[in-house]
């Protein structure tokens, strides 16, 4: 299983708003979900979003913490939140630092050229999420992580193109190990 290290544990995000905290904050508590998002204007994050917005009743039952990291400039954090109507805390990282540690991933040009791409676009927009106006790093790709208050990390989903998160079902199935293990 991996391990968040402690340099990593001890990284700064800044709120919407501004401030600043340490990323361990985040998870010394309860297991947290914590979702890296592309950028602001990203069609397949707000995809994302709303497909992660069906189980958080689900993640709350099971005392799993979610929050949302992405890298632009903290005004761009707000436009976000306004904009996806996000009901779980979202923090940004301006400067990727959390994305080189946790390690995602950022794509060649030839990246551009993969079908799964354009299909997962296709995608998006049949659902109705149009690419907006760049807001971060466009090249940065996301990831979600499941990390526990002792620093393990026993889900980890590395994006290995834009629109590539794990299901709804996949993320579950991790904090239903986790129920079981506990009991």
């Amino acid at each position: 299983m991996e391990r968040v290290t402690t340099e990593t544990a001890t990284l700064n995000v800044l709120t919407p708003e501004g401030g600043s905290l340490s990323l361990e904050t985040l998870w010394a508590d309860a297991p947290l979900l914590l979702v890296l998002v592309r950028h602001y204007g990203c069609q397949f994050c707000r995809e994302q979003i709303a497909q992660l917005r069906r189980i958080l009743p689900d993640l709350e039952r099971a005392g799993v913490d979610v929050a949302i990291i992405g890298n632009g400039t903290p005004l761009m954090a707000q436009a976000f939140v306004e904009e996806t109507g996000l009901e779980v805390p979202l923090y940004t990282n301006p400067g990727r630092e959390v994305y080189r540690a946790l390690g995602a991933r950022r794509p060649s040009l030839l990246a551009m050229l993969d079908p799964r791409l354009w299909l997962n676009g296709l995608r998006a927009m049949s659902r109705g999420y149009l690419p907006h106006r760049v807001q971060g790093d466009a090249a940065q790709l996301g990831g979600v992580f499941l990390i526990l208050p002792d620093a393990s990390m026993p889900f980890a989903h590395r994006s290995d193109r834009g629109g590539d998160y794990p299901s709804n079902a996949s993320i579950l199935d991790a904090v239903r190990s986790l129920e079981r293990m506990a009991a």
